[in-house]
Parts: structure tokens; C-alpha cells; sequence
């Protein structure tokens, strides 16, 4: 059959109201085929956690609608009918069930499948109907599939181009039987694929009475003017802004391999109603898993503009029509095979920070803190009650950034998750795998100080009660802090403590991931999550709002007083004594002028600030420490120290891409602090960690 994509007709020009009838019967007929699979999937990650999205596409992947879905999984996957009509051309056919995981084409980890099923009418394509999950294992070297220290893809499990899983409605066993031959319990992963199938019969006949009622032309223009009309919305929004450049810098931890920083770098330039924003002065890819593709790189922008710019409409790919894209082969956003990408991922929350970063002096009103990423916590291991494997999945969440308006959500989920459920519920793992929980609760001090707050983290633990196992845990950041905006303070990084005869172990503590520790019966592993960046000074924060913090557990005594100058007596705020902290604080802040060179300094990839010797001291820095510079309106810029006898003492060497970030002029000061840890109580015994805050080579 030969495959045409359909062109509308140009029907009777449709009303409004007959526009909001269909697009919200296109959003109903996705949100049930989500429940489908919630329904009737067999995995924990899919029915408890909500691991997957749904959405349907235009013929050319455009994306026309989806409903809660993570955007992080779906809007990829305009790169997987890309590559599915590269591959098969016109041998397409109604019923055919098409996979595709290729992390170079759609920038994630191979867990994330995409399932795409077509739709014709009248012999013509007219969408597809595209379902991304989690597979909990896809193969590879360890149980899950995501390993910190793979060095090349073929680690990681099965990498699918795109390949047939049905032709026409049947079938195809070979390819099928190769699959779950290949991937860790292969009866569940068989279970949960069977379930997206039935899925997609379910929505056909849904799909196709949307169809019959209203019309398939009519519908076909109604997901054009839906798009045109998100990309005007766009580019209204993208036109208030000061044309110009806007910059921004963060760092990854650790590739896996090694506790080192490894920049991420954007460019975003603004022009009339369009937007290019350019990754490709971010740092070479990388030994192990962080990296990613074109894919990974536009999902991260698209994901920020839209939610800086335009975040209550409902998402379809017209609000990605003005913005461009650019990558640079052999970088960590254009990695070549086989460079590992299991941590594409999180390498992809990072990517929307970088771009938020940038984007906060254009729009401070919208503007967040830093905030939690994905995280990946493998326990698996063998059960002897049931003579079993096990691969218990969590990937519990931490805060979200403050706003300008109010503090940053306690273990939420952020924007761009749409429903993905982060906090899988503990009852459930407690009656399908060899543990107990033992807590989940807010974890204090987490959240980023700020004149609002950032979100706090979660604190879980989890008892081993029989059998033995390892600990995986893939997250990013796991030494600094995400950061906070004008001003304020990072929350706390993620780590990962395993606690075996009272004695606490730090097994990320020299690369800042978690591999296969191994656990055994008693065992107590915590998992302790990111808290939120804060927002504005946080010596500016009520001190009532501050006193209700430590009240609550939210902060505790010493924080309220080092990093909000708010000192508390008998259960109240001693007005007099919280001015005397507030101005002594202020007074020990240090402030350097800004003296423009031609060039930053960078070494190893790694940004450095030039300081005199006095002002190390007053910083209380050694060489190679980690310290950040805060300018008016802006996110923090990150180095590390070196030491220069001779400098002038109130000068800070600045090139040029600093100061595009800073968006400030020689001669104006900014604030200059040492970068602390706020893990360093948790960790106890087994802190200080070799990684990114330490100096050195590290």
C-alpha cells in the first residue's frame, strides 16, 4: 500500500466551539488510553508510578495533543517518526506496532521505549498514536539496565532502530521472542508490553468514533489550528522579550566514572519572535553515561521555554515552531556511538536548568530556583522465600525551586514531569520485594535559603529483611547543590547512605553514583533527594516565616541563624538580636569589581576565578575549591579557586562569557561565595566525599 499523508481539504471553516469539542475529545481519548495501561499493566513502575505517556502525532511527528503526560518522554518523539519513516518509507500499514529506543536518535535511556501505531483513513496516514514507557529492564550488563559506569552502549541493553514488533496486526514472533530473550523478567516485561498493545486496539475504536462523529478532515484542521494558533501564542511571548543574548553555565558532578565537572553550556539568542538556543560550546562527551543526542538538547529547551514563556495552554508541537535548536557533533548533546547514554536522562533535566539559568534576567517574574532532577535507584537482588530475582525500581522525588511569589514545593514533582508519579507508594514495594520501610519524611534543611525557600527533599529508608542485593543509584547532582537565583542558596545535593552495623557508608562517595553496592540481610539504605533552590536573599526572608520553618523541622536552629540571620529565643524571634545577625552578616559578605579579560579562564573544562590571596582567606577557600559568584538579577556562575598572589585584592578577572552571564559591566561588583555542602551533618563519619566541592584534581 502505498502510504499518503493527508492533506485537509479545507472543510467548512470549523467555529470554536466546534474546535474545543474535538481537541477535547482528542485529550479525553488519550487520557483514557493512559488509563488502559494503568489498568492493566503488571509492573509496579507502570501502574503505581505512571512510567510512561501517551500522545498522539501528526503524520510528519508533529506533536497534536497529549494530556498529563512527562514531557521529557514524549516530545523526543518527533525524532522517533523520523527515524521510523527514514527506515520504512511507505511500508507502512494499519496495524503495525513499530519500537524504537535508539538513544542517538531520541536522546534518552533505552528503558524508554517508543511504541508508535498508525492511523489511516481512506488508504491515507492521517496520525500516530505513540506510547513511550519504561522498560524496568531492557538488558545489558546489570539488573535494570542503567548503570553509572558503562563506557559503551552495547553495556546498556537492546538498542532498537526500528523494527516491527506487529506487521498488519500480527505478530512478529522472531523479533519478539529475541526481545524478551534478552531483558531480565522477561514474563513481566512480556505482561506490560501486552497491555500497551491492547491499549492500542482500545484507542483505535475510540480514536475512530471521534472520526466518525465530527469528521476526519475536521479533525485533521482542528490539530492544525490548535498548533497554529500555541505557535502564535509563542511567538507573542518570545516578541516581549529584549532581543539579545542570554547566557548560562551549570556543571554536571560526575560522569559516572569519574567525580569531575563537566560544563553545560547555552546560548540563547532572542530575535524578534524567534529563539535559537545553542548547546554546542557544552563539553565533549564523555566516558561514561552522560551523554545524549540533538534529542536530548531540544527536548531541554523546548521544555523550558515553554514553561517559562507559555506554561498554562495545553503542549503540542506548535509552541516549538520558533525556537531552533543547535548542537555540535562529538559534544555531550551530539555524543557518536557507542558513547553510553543511560544517563541522557538526567543529563536532559540539567540541559532545562542550563536554559532556565539563561532565561531568568529575561523573565525574572517566571523564573525558578533549581530544581530536582529525575534520579534512578535500582535495589535488585535474590529473595529466598520466593526462590526469585528481583528488581525493585524507585526514583522517589526532592523540591522544586522557589518563585519570586512564594517558597518551592515539598517533594513534588516539577513542571515539565507532567503525571509522571514520583513517589512510589512504600506499601507497594514492601509487598512485592524483601523490604521494609522504615521512613519517608521531609528532609530537613534540603531546601535552598532564600527570601522564599526552596522545596524540600524526601528522607526513605529502606530495611533489607532477607536475601542480598545491590544499591544503584543514578542521579545528578550528587556533591553541590543546585542553585538558587538572585541571591539565594542551593538546596541540598542527592546521595545515597547504606547503614550496616551503625556504622554509616557513602558508597557515591568517589564518583557521586551508586554502583551495585552490595546489601545484605539488616542492611538500612537511605535515600535522601534534592531540595529546591531558593529565590532572592535569604536575609530578606520574613523572620516569622523563618521561625515557622524551624517549628515545623523545615530548618533547623543553625541554619535559621548562619544563613538567615534569624535568631530564635523561647519559641519567638528576638527582633533585636535577628538585626544585629542580619547586619553582621551583610557585613561579612565579600564583594570583588568585575575587570573584563579576553578570555575566560578555563582548565579541564572546569571554569576558574582568579582570587588574591587576601580574599581566599576571607572566603576561607583553598586552590581548586569551589566557590560561585552572584550577580544582580541572575543565576549563580560556579568555578573554582585559583590562588594569585599579586592580583589586586578587589578585582575579579571576568571574560567574556561571564560577563554575558552576569549581564553586567566592568567596573559593577558581585558577591562572592565559598560553595558549601549542606550534606556534610548527614554524612557524618563519612564526609568529606572526594568529589566536585573538594579541591585538587578532583
Amino acid at each position: 500500500m502505498k502510504r499518503k499523508i493527508l492533506k485537509s481539504k479545507a472543510p467548512a471553516p470549523l467555529d470554536p466551539i466546534k474546535i474545543e469539542v474535538i481537541h477535547n475529545a482528542l485529550i479525553s481519548f488519550i487520557k483514557e488510553m493512559r488509563h488502559s495501561i494503568i489498568r492493566t499493566s503488571f509492573g509496579p513502575s507502570l501502574r503505581e508510578r505512571h512510567d510512561f505517556s501517551c500522545a498522539l502525532q501528526a503524520p510528519d511527528g508533529e506533536l497534536v495533543a497529549i494530556y498529563q503526560d512527562n514531557p521529557p518522554h514524549i516530545v523526543p518523539t518527533v525524532y522517533a517518526v523520523h527515524g521510523v519513516l527514514g527506515r520504512f518509507g511507505d511500508d507502512i500499514h494499519p496495524g503495525d506496532i513499530i519500537l524504537i529506543n535508539d538513544p542517538y536518535i531520541l536522546g534518552g535511556h533505552m528503558n524508554d521505549v517508543t511504541h508508535l501505531y498508525p492511523i489511516f483513513a481512506a488508504g491515507r496516514l492521517i496520525l500516530w498514536i505513540v506510547i513511550r514507557l519504561h522498560y524496568t529492564d531492557i538488558g545489558g550488563m546489570a539488573p535494570g539496565s542503567i548503570t553509572p559506569d558503562s563506557t559503551d552502549v552495547y553495556q546498556e541493553g537492546i538498542r532498537i532502530p526500528a523494527v516491527k514488533a506487529y506487521q498488519a496486526g500480527e505478530p512478529n514472533d522472531a523479533f519478539l521472542d529475541a526481545f524478551f530473550a534478552n531483558v531480565r523478567m522477561p514474563e513481566e516485561r512480556k505482561a506490560d508490553f501486552m497491555s500497551l498493545v491492547a491499549s492500542f486496539w482500545t484507542s483505535e475504536k475510540r480514536l475512530r468514533d471521534i472520526l466518525d462523529t465530527h469528521g476526519t478532515d475536521s479533525v485533521i484542521m482542528c490539530g492544525e489550528i490548535v498548533r497554529d494558533r500555541a505557535e502564535r501564542r509563542m511567538r507573542d511571548a518570545i516578541a516581549k522579550l529584549p532581543d539579545g543574548d542570554y547566557a548560562y553555565e551549570l556543571n554536571l558532578d560526575s560522569d559516572g566514572i569519574k567525580g569531575r565537572w563537566i560544563p553545560l553550556r547555552v546560548t540563547v539568542r532572542v530575535e524578534g519572535d524567534s529563539m535559537t538556543v545553542d548547546f554546542s560550546e557544552s563539553a565533549p562527551s564523555v566516558v561514561g553515561p552522560m551523554n545524549g543526542s540533538e534529542a536530548t538538547a531540544a527536548c531541554a529547551a523546548f521544555v523550558a521555554v515553554k514553561g517559562v514563556l507559555d506554561p498554562t495552554p495545553d503542549v503540542n508541537g506548535g509552541s516549538f515552531r520558533p525556537v531552533r535548536v543547535v548542537t555540535r557533533a562529538g559534544t555531550l548533546f551530539q555524543a557518536l556511538p557507542p558513547a553510553p547514554t543511560c544517563g541522557a536522562q538526567d543529563l536532559m533535566h540539567r540541559a532545562t536548568s542550563v536554559v532556565l539559568g539563561a532565561l531568568a534576567p529575561a523573565v525574572p517574574a517566571n523564573a525558578l530556583g533549581d530544581h530536582c532532577g529525575p534520579g534512578h535507584h535500582y535495589m535488585p537482588g535474590w529473595d529466598p522465600e520466593t526462590g526469585r530475582p528481583f528488581i525493585m525500581y524507585d526514583s522517589p522525588i526532592g523540591g522544586t525551586g522557589a518563585v519570586q511569589e512564594h517558597d518551592g514545593d515539598d517533594v513534588l514533582a516539577g513542571f515539565e514531569r507532567g503525571d509522571h508519579g514520583r513517589i512510589m507508594p512504600m506499601e507497594v514495594h514492601e509487598t512485592e520485594f524483601p523490604f521494609l520501610a522504615e521512613f519517608n519524611e521531609l528532609r530537613g534543611d534540603s531546601g535552598g535559603a532564600g527570601k522564599q525557600r526552596g522545596g524540600l527533599g524526601v528522607r526513605r529508608g529502606w530495611r533489607m529483611v532477607r536475601g542480598s542485593g545491590t544499591v544503584t543509584d543514578m542521579a545528578e547532582p550528587s556533591f553541590t547543590p543546585y542553585h538558587g537565583l538572585l541571591g539565594a542558596h542551593g538546596g541540598a545535593a542527592n546521595t545515597t547512605l547504606v547503614v550496616r552495623d551503625d556504622a554509616v557508608l557513602a558508597p557515591a562517595a568517589e564518583a557521586g553514583k551508586v554502583v551495585r553496592f552490595p546489601i545484605q540481610e539488616g542492611d538500612l539504605v537511605q535515600i535522601l533527594k534534592w531540595g529546591g533552590g531558593g529565590y532572592g536573599d535569604p536575609l530578606d526572608r520574613d523572620p516569622r516565616a523563618v521561625l515557622d520553618d524551624v517549628a515545623q523541622e523545615y530548618v533547623s536552629p543553625y541554619a535559621a541563624r548562619e544563613l538567615y540571620g534569624v535568631v530564635i529565643s523561647d519559641g519567638a524571634v528576638d527582633e533585636e538580636a535577628t538585626g544585629r545577625s542580619r547586619e553582621q552578616l551583610r557585613a561579612q559578605r565579600v564583594y570583588l569589581t568585575v575587570a573584563a579579560v579576553d578570555q575566560d579562564t578555563i582548565s579541564d573544562d572546569t571554569r576558574l576565578w582568579h582570587l588574591a590571596p587576601e580574599v581566599a582567606g576571607r572566603l576561607t577557600v583553598e586552590e581548586g575549591d569551589a566557590i560561585e559568584c552572584v550577580a544582580p538579577g541572575t543565576a549563580p556562575l560556579r568555578g573554582r579557586a585559583r590562588i594569585c598572589p599579586g592580583q589586586p585584592a578587589e578585582h575579579l578577572p571576568t571574560g567574556p562569557f561571564a560577563l554575558q552571564v552576569f549581564r553586567i559591566r566592568p567596573g559593577d561588583r558581585v558577591w562572592v561565595r565559598k560553595l558549601n555542602n549542606p550534606m556534610q551533618s548527614e554524612l557524618g563519619d563519612a564526609w568529606p566525599p572526594s568529589g566536585p566541592t573538594r579541591g585538587g584534581d578532583s
